[in-house]
């Protein structure tokens, strides 16, 4: 009797590559935002204030998904397999937050490079989230992945096995 093949879970989406130059990118579009929020605080102390409080949320952000990148990497060495755990509310809230904290933000610098605040700093500032956003959309686990790991493995009966009978006979 041959043993089932251990399964493994894919590896987690907060593991890979995308997710560290993610988590870098928006500490650093961060620190971008809350610089030009700075600049531009004279010109407006609530809209000043209010760009670098959203460029703090963008910091919390960043370091929380370096936390999660170190601890996903982690994970990949535990000797147990891991077991798909991807289409989890936690996980999507997280996307949603991310890609709307890089919208949010972008849409923060246009505004100001509009009203001809910085606006070569505030349009690079702009092209650095929207590229955050795309980072943040392309780091979802795709729905067919999700839908080929929920998968039971296929296991043929070995040849000349009897079929499995009830227990109560």
């Amino acid at each position: 009797m041959s043993l089932p093949e251990q399964r493994f879970g894919l590896a987690p989406s907060y593991s890979t590559r995308t997710t560290l130059v993610l988590a870098l990118l928006t500490i650093a579009a961060s620190l971008f935002h809350g610089a030009l929020g700075a600049v531009d605080y004279p010109a407006s102390w609530p809209a000043g204030t209010g760009y670098m409080l959203l460029s703090g949320l963008l910091l919390v952000y960043g370091i929380l998904l370096l936390i999660r990148y170190a601890e996903a990497h982690d994970a990949m060495s535990d000797p147990l397999p891991r077991t798909p755990m991807y289409d989890t509310r936690h996980e999507r809230m997280n996307h949603q937050v991310g890609l709307g904290l890089h919208l949010l933000a972008a849409a923060v610098a246009l505004t100001w490079a509009v009203t001809r605040h910085a606006p070569v700093a505030h349009a690079l500032a702009i092209a650095v989230s929207l590229y955050a956003a795309w980072l943040v959309q392309r780091s979802r686990p795709r729905r067919e992945e999700l839908l080929t790991e929920a998968l039971p493995p296929q296991t043929d009966p070995e040849p000349g096995a009897a079929p499995e009978q009830g227990q109560g006979s």
